[in-house]
């Protein structure tokens, strides 16, 4: 079996949202993983444009606050 190691040791993973008309909400389209905001941009353009977005948005995903998850009810009590 093959071992990888990273090219960078510090990444971090951005959420990929976009919408194809304004009046369509954001919507989640993936993720990836990149040393820096600058290439997370490009790798998310290079990945994700099969499709005619109007919009295109990355978050770090420590910066994405999840309310609830899958699953759960979303009142709080799991």
């Amino acid at each position: 079996m093959a071992s990888f190691s990273r090219v960078h040791q510090q990444v971090r993973q951005y959420e990929v949202f976009a919408r194809k008309a304004r009046e369509e909400p954001l919507r989640q389209v993936g993720s990836v993983v990149a040393p820096d905001d600058d290439l997370a941009q490009a790798y998310a353009r290079a990945t994700y444009d099969e499709e005619r977005w109007v919009e295109l948005v990355i978050v770090p995903s420590e910066a994405v606050i999840r309310l609830w998850a899958p699953g759960e009810d979303g009142s709080g009590s799991g």
